[in-house]
């Protein structure tokens, strides 16, 4: 049996998807509030808009524990990781502000990365804990092969430093791979400069791997991404404390802070501020390209000295459905 990326509504297969979970206590068109649990969804095959899911976010039957649901059997590998893992143990701040998952199988080298923004989460092990009140997203995408894994885990590094609190190693897979030593003590070299690299989907489809360690310095949106895309961005992450200039010190790059998130485009009627958002996304501005960004690290002068990476890749219905959303003041 293989390891697969699994879609929302038969659980067949698809090269990749993404989940944007809404916060709860939003008043929707029936008047009723959310959970906390309702998400958009969109994956490769869609060829429309970014829709409501009829699933809720910890359904077994939704993409989100579907594909997480392979790994509490047939012994694939997995890494999970999180700047804040599930129970309550102590978390440390020296690791990245990264989370996610990495799964494997050895044996018929398959492989997917499941990059999120949700704290406490997931836990194999039925200690899950995360909070539902805010907005979250999360990309998961079918890679290549193992050694696509590889290459992600050996960045991860390099860069995130994560703070890997399960995983599993199964037979088959060699213990001088950068998968297996993701599990062990990292140290991230000071002088380690940010990594750009391109990797592949199943499907050949083309993502990049945008990602800087804790001795960079420097806010990653403005000073890395949006540079090595070529483009203004419109960023939504957590904003608590200090957030970084829109225009960088050359007054070149421009990062617009997105401040409300409005569904009216998309024919849902939704709508919530910022604060209500954990979510860490980004897309390109107007005729730059069509590039979303799916990440776990926030646009504020705290998170300057945290590990940290986004997924960026070009689609055109996505990135649509996402500058519809977007607003900047209310």
């Amino acid at each position: 049996m293989s390891l697969h990326v699994l879609n929302d509504t038969s659980g067949a297969s698809v090269d990749w998807w993404f989940l944007y979970k809404l916060p709860d206590n939003v008043k929707g068109p029936d008047g009723k509030k959310t959970t906390g649990k309702e998400y958009l969804y969109f994956d490769s095959e869609s060829t429309e808009l970014l829709s409501m899911s009829s699933n809720l976010i910890d359904s077994p039957t939704g993409a989100l524990e579907n594909t997480i649901g392979q790994l509490k059997e047939n012994g694939y590998g997995y890494i999970l990781y999180n700047d804040e893992k599930p129970g309550k143990g102590k978390n440390s701040d020296t690791y990245g502000h990264t989370k996610g998952v990495l799964a494997f199988d050895p044996a018929n080298k398959d492989a997917f990365w499941l990059l999120h923004s949700w704290p406490k989460f997931p836990s194999l092990n039925g200690n899950n804990s995360p909070s539902y009140e805010y907005g979250q997203t999360y990309i998961c995408i079918q890679l290549k092969d193992l050694n696509t894994a590889n290459n992600i885990a050996e960045q991860m590094s390099q860069q995130n430093a994560p703070q890997v609190y399960d995983f599993n190693i199964p037979d088959g897979l060699d213990k001088s791979s950068s998968l297996y030593k993701l599990t062990q003590r990292i140290d991230v070299n000071e002088t380690t400069p940010p990594s750009d690299i391109t990797f592949s989907s199943k499907a050949n489809n083309s993502f990049r791997m945008l990602a800087k360690n804790r001795h960079w310095d420097k806010d990653f949106w403005i000073d890395w991404v949006g540079p090595q895309l070529n483009t203004d961005l419109n960023v939504e992450t957590w904003r608590r404390g200090t957030v970084p200039p829109t225009k960088d010190s050359n007054d070149k790059d421009d990062v617009q802070d997105i401040l409300y998130i409005n569904l009216e485009n998309l024919k849902l009627n939704y709508e919530w501020h910022y604060t209500k958002d954990h979510s860490k996304w980004g897309s390109s501005a107007k005729g730059a390209g069509n590039w979303v960004c799916v990440a776990d690290i926030n646009r504020q002068t705290s998170q300057e000295n945290r590990g940290g990476c986004t997924i960026a890749f070009q689609n055109n219905l996505l990135w649509k459905s996402l500058s519809q959303i977007e607003q900047y003041k209310k």
